[in-house]
């Protein structure tokens, strides 16, 4: 389980990184680039939901013995 977290936290940083280059910053309005920006929110929560999920796994180890 400790491994599984370990590649899902890069996966999901190669994503964050993905859709932060397809993000076109000179045609900022476009209907591509809602996508884009929209994929990039979500990817940051799921980055951020699994460093949760790091930390709490964590804190209850260190209060488990």
């Amino acid at each position: 389980m400790k491994y599984l977290d370990k590649i899902l936290l890069f996966l999901t940083i190669l994503i964050v990184v993905f859709n932060l280059t397809q993000i076109n910053i000179y045609n900022f309005l476009d209907d591509e680039n809602r996508i884009a920006l929209i994929c990039f929110i979500l990817s940051l929560c799921a980055l951020i939901l699994i460093l949760i999920l790091m930390i709490s796994k964590k804190i209850r180890d260190k209060y488990k013995s």
